[in-house]
């Protein structure tokens, strides 16, 4: 009898051997499909590493790339008037040598 007053059929120890047997086979099972999806999780975690690591090269990249437009967008600010005062000094030296070249026709 069981703790519920139920009867219990009668087993041999044969039957109990294979019932132990049977339940050694289905935990190595169990173990087996354990330790494969240990090895999937592990692999899957070093993915997962490798694709932060790109991550965080790609925002490092796009970070120094504002930076660079930034420093960029200030040096066009300032070669915009460096620009009209060089074309102004070619002008005034172009206008002196003229001035200079005429005078000796």
């Amino acid at each position: 009898m069981d703790d519920y007053g139920d009867e219990l059929p009668a087993v041999s120890r044969q039957q109990i051997n294979e019932r132990f047997d049977k339940g050694s086979e289905r935990m190595a099972a169990i173990e087996r499909d354990l330790k494969a999806a240990t090895q999937g999780l592990h692999e899957v975690r070093q993915e997962l590493q490798e694709r932060n690591q790109q991550m965080a090269d790609l925002l490092e990249f796009f970070t120094a790339m504002k930076g660079a437009f930034k420093v960029l967008n200030w040096v066009g600010k300032v070669a915009k008037p460096l620009a009209a005062i060089v074309m102004l000094g070619g002008a005034c030296v172009g206008f002196w040598t003229a001035i200079k070249g005429g005078a000796s026709r």
